[in-house]
């Protein structure tokens, strides 16, 4: 049950991260790296649901996977107020 959370926690960081990347991506109107982060974000996101919604203890994966995502935005802002 740990190991399922911990790779829900680390694939919500990296989906996170892609989400946000696509958001300033298609700010900037980059239409491919938005068009494929767009694809790995939808990938990673629906891979998670089915990880998390078909298992006894949804309820902390889903607060996991939550945290993760406040830390996978956090990265992806703090990087692109360096450029």
């Amino acid at each position: 049950m740990w190991i399922k959370i911990l790779i829900i926690f680390f694939a919500g960081i990296l989906e996170t991260y892609l989400f946000a990347g696509w958001n300033l991506s298609v700010n900037k109107k980059q239409v491919y790296i938005s068009t494929l982060l767009m694809v790995s974000y939808m990938i990673i996101y629906l891979v998670i649901l089915d990880m998390a919604f078909g298992d006894k203890n949804s309820l902390l994966m889903i607060f996991s996977y939550t945290i993760a995502c406040g830390v996978g935005n956090f990265f992806r802002v703090k990087q692109e107020k360096r450029k």
